[in-house]
This record gives structure tokens, C-alpha cells and sequence, in this order.
């Protein structure tokens, strides 16, 4: 049918246009399985206030992404200690799945900070990173994530029914494998109502800390709720406001 509409020479050339561009948007549309977003979330700890936090996405320079973490304490010892601290994961889209690029983390409280770096270049094939002082070299691998990526990386998988929910995790001085599961689903009330949610249990090999993450399927999958359970009882908790 888009032929015959093309019989006129003098169309054929914007018909051609039309349709590369219309090609370049899907083929654009299909790369980017998350769409720029802002979440904000009430922190608490063995159930009584203890923050706020927020994740945004964003479109950088060029084909690059911004991902930021921000948390700040408003209650008990970490209002008092002023804690505050930042991620942000610039990267990429590669084949719908994000691959980072450069990676900050920086910790401030009343009477010391924190911070640790990454930067990922996939030509030459390099990874290195400063963690305080410290300055080391991991060996590449195509399709590294770092701490504060894997959500999306998460969100992506999960939008294309992936069956393993598996990654390279470059942090602290080594590249980890974070294995993940789907456990069940689970209606959730939050403050934009009841929703169905995927409940996703991070899966170690020790036992100790248990990290679950609730993930919508209609907010593209992203999470409402993250809540992390250490060795000892005390538990973090993260929810949607």
C-alpha cells in the first residue's frame, strides 16, 4: 500500500524519508525500554522514619543516560549526623539493557565523607576506579553495571520477560555476579493505590542479608518498595510517597 502512495516521482524521495525516519524511531524506541522518570521514596528503619530518597533518569549528551540516587537523612541519627548521600550512574543503552559508562558515589555526613568512583571505557577496554584515596584496574568486560544501575537493568529485563535476571556488577575493587529471582506477585498499597506487584528476591550464596525489591509493571517496572533485611533483624526499608 505505501507503494502506491509513492507512484508520484516527485514524492518518492520524501516517501523514502518517511519511512527511514519512521524506522529510526522504532529502532530508537525499542533500545530505550525505560523512559526518563522521578520517584520519590520514605526511608525508614526497623519501622520508625529515618529519611527520604529519590531516583531520576534522564536523557544526557548525545546517546548517553543519567541515573541519580539521592538520599538524605530527616530523622533520629542521621538528621542529626546530616547524612546525605549521591549516586549517579552515567551510560548507555546497549541492545535494551544498560551498560555504565561512569559511576559516582559520594557519602557526606557531619564529621567525615565518602567517595568512591568508576569510569568504564568500553574502547580501549578499561575499567578503573578510586575508592578514598586509592586508585585500582579491573579487567573489562562488555556490559558492566554498577550498584546503583541495576534496578534499571532489572526494569529493562523484566519489560521483555527475560528469564534470567543475572549481572556483572563492577564495586569496590572486584566484579561480582548479582543473581536475582521473580518469587511471586503481590498486591501492594502505596500511595497511588493498590498495585500488582513483582516480588524479586536478590539470591546469594550465603545466608545473611536478604534484599527484596518490589517491582510494578505498570509504573514500567520500576520499584515501589526495596527493603533489606541484615544478618542481625535490622531492617531498611524503602517506599513509594
Amino acid at each position: 500500500m505505501t507503494a502506491h502512495r509513492c507512484k508520484n516521482p516527485g514524492l518518492m524521495a520524501r516517501c523514502g524519508l518517511a519511512l527511514l525516519l519512521a524506522g529510526v524511531g522504532a529502532l530508537a524506541a525499542a533500545e530505550v525500554p525505560v523512559q526518563a522518570f522521578e520517584l520519590q521514596f520514605e526511608v525508614s528503619r526497623n519501622g520508625k522514619p529515618l529519611g527520604e530518597a529519590s531516583i531520576k533518569l534522564s536523557p544526557a549528551e548525545g546517546d548517553t543516560w543519567a541515573f541519580q540516587t539521592h538520599t538524605r537523612g530527616t530523622a533520629g541519627l542521621a538528621s542529626f549526623a546530616g547524612v546525605e548521600i549521591d549516586e549517579k550512574s552515567e551510560f548507555r543503552w546497549n541492545q535494551g539493557r544498560p551498560e555504565t559508562l561512569r559511576y559516582a558515589f559520594d557519602q557526606k555526613m557531619r564529621f567525615k565523607s565518602k567517595k568512591r568512583s568508576l569510569s568504564i571505557m568500553p574502547n580501549p577496554g578499561r575499567v578503573s576506579g578510586r575508592d578514598g584515596d586509592g586508585e585500582y584496574q579491573l579487567d573489562y568486560e562488555a556490559g558492566l553495571v554498577d550498584r546503583n544501575l541495576v534496578v534499571l537493568a532489572m526494569a529493562s529485563d523484566l519489560a521483555r520477560s527475560a528469564e534470567q535476571l543475572e549481572y556483572r556488577v563492577a564495586d569496590k575493587r572486584k566484579i561480582d555476579t548479582n543473581i536475582y529471582r521473580v518469587a511471586g506477585q503481590e498486591k501492594l498499597k502505596t500511595v497511588r493505590g493498590e498495585l500488582d506487584t513483582l516480588r524479586v528476591e536478590r539470591v546469594r550464596t550465603q545466608s545473611g542479608r536478604q534484599t527484596t525489591t518490589w517491582i510494578a509493571p505498570s509504573l514500567g517496572y520500576l520499584p515501589v518498595r526495596i527493603r533489606q533485611i541484615e544478618e542481625d533483624g535490622e531492617t531498611m526499608d524503602m517506599q513509594l510517597r
